[in-house]
This record gives C-alpha cells, structure tokens and sequence, in this order.
C-alpha cells in the first residue's frame, strides 16, 4: 500500500488498506496535512476493497476530535458496501469515484 499527499487537502492511498503500518503511513500524512492548517480533507481510494478499524476509528477522531471535515472518495463497491453497512457514508462523505 501507498499513500501520497496529491494536493494541499488531498490523500490518495493506493492498494489495500490492511495492516496497522497501512494505517500509520494514512495517518502520518493526513496528519501532516492537517497540521499545515487544513481543516478539510479528501481522502481518495481507488483500489482498496476494505478498510482496517484502526484507520476508521483515526478517521472518526479527526472529524468529531479535531473537527476536520473528510471526503472519501472510493472506487471499490465492496468497501462502498461495507461504509453503508457501518453506517459512515454520511459520515465520511463517502463518495463513489
């Protein structure tokens, strides 16, 4: 898995999202992201079929913790599936790409 910064509020993880240095590659850089002063992200996900609980429970701090507003943007319907099933759709702005 890869993750790149691909603007100033913008997060591109490419591959699948499943191990916890997965998550603190997704972290470090949408950390650094919001420590520049952005308090908007979108987070886009065009490979991934899942996504590990540590990196939705890091999600859900930066928004409700951090007040930070996310827009994930997802290609796989699996993980569409699995977001709607969470109920995090609203949540994260969930957005097919």
């Amino acid at each position: 898995m890869e993750v790149k910064a691909t603007g100033t509020a913008e997060v591109t993880v490419l591959g699948h999202i499943k191990s916890i240095e997965d998550y603190q590659k997704i972290k470090d850089t949408v950390k650094s992201i919001v420590n520049s002063g952005n308090k908007s992200i979108v987070v886009k996900i065009p490979d991934s079929m899942s996504m590990t609980s540590s990196v939705i429970g890091f999600f859900l701090k930066l928004i409700n913790g951090d007040h930070v507003k996310i827009t994930m943007l997802v290609k796989d319907e699996r993980l569409y599936g699995i977001l709607e099933a969470m109920k995090l759709i609203a949540v994260f702005d969930v957005q097919k790409m």
